[in-house]
């Protein structure tokens, strides 16, 4: 006797990751869309769970520094700006030509952080970009060693 615990209709219980499946392109296709979507609405940007792009902060005696992860973006893909204390990184990295049947985990998109960097002299920011690497350094402006002044207070 031939018996088999296996459901009627069911080949295999072996799980597959859907990669040979056309729809499965397709729902990749339509959730990046939405993720593009929703990045355009101030939502920060995130790839595997982490913000694009990476950064270190550094909080130094006389400056801040922050150098950003940009793999495979080149310095004309980024802008930078810096106002009232807070330094905008935005950019974009566009998919090079896709081909059929490929898997791809790498994210494109734009993408935008903006970081408080505190009091800073912005006319001596510096940015140098180098093997996918950007590092701005912004030197801290002199703060007054001033102890400041009682203030009197009138009453009636």
């Amino acid at each position: 006797m031939n018996r088999t615990i296996m459901p009627k209709g069911h080949t295999s219980l072996t799980p597959h990751d859907g990669r040979a499946d056309p729809f499965f392109a397709l729902q990749r296709g339509i959730n990046r869309m939405f993720d593009d979507l929703w990045h355009g609405f101030d939502a920060p940007t995130v790839f595997a769970g982490h913000r694009f792009p990476s950064l270190e902060i550094h909080d130094e005696e006389k400056s801040v520094k922050v150098i950003a992860e940009l793999a495979g973006l080149d310095d004309k893909d980024v802008e930078l700006g810096l106002k009232d204390g807070i330094l905008t990184l935005k950019g974009q990295k566009i998919q090079e030509k896709a081909d059929r049947g490929v898997v791809s985990e790498r994210w494109y998109g734009q993408f935008e952080r903006s970081i408080a960097v505190g009091e800073v002299d912005e006319a001596a920011a510096e940015a140098k970009f180098e093997n996918g690497v950007l590092t701005v350094t912004l030197p801290k402006t002199e703060k007054p060693k001033d102890a400041g002044r009682k203030i009197p207070i009138s009453g009636k």
